[in-house]
């Protein structure tokens, strides 16, 4: 894998985990909102699979991760991955609470 290929790997990441982010911070407003009528499961759905593809990225660079070299660009990708993994962990997790009557 190219040094190229491995910057674009990560702006795919960065891409697929901020659209997630945005998506998740969606389905918080739907689901605290009072008088908010969407459900938010599209929403958490489309995150989901979001985070699906970057981590599929993610593993293609792990599998050569021994012939590459260090890239802050990268380290910036999976921490923003895990990031809005935590987020998505937390909504799933507390859901029930977040429903506004």
């Amino acid at each position: 894998m190219t040094n190229d290929q491995l910057n674009e790997i990560s702006m795919d990441m960065l891409s697929c985990s901020g659209k997630a982010k945005k998506l998740l911070s969606e389905a918080i407003d739907q689901m605290t909102t009072p008088g908010h009528d969407e459900s938010p499961d599209e929403k958490l759905i489309q995150a989901h699979q979001l985070l699906t593809q970057a981590h599929r990225w993610q593993n293609l660079v792990i599998k050569e991760a021994n012939q590459l070299n260090y890239s802050l660009l990268f380290t910036h990708a999976q921490d923003t991955l895990m990031n809005t993994e935590t987020i998505e962990f937390i909504i799933k997790k507390l859901r029930p609470a977040l429903k506004h009557d």
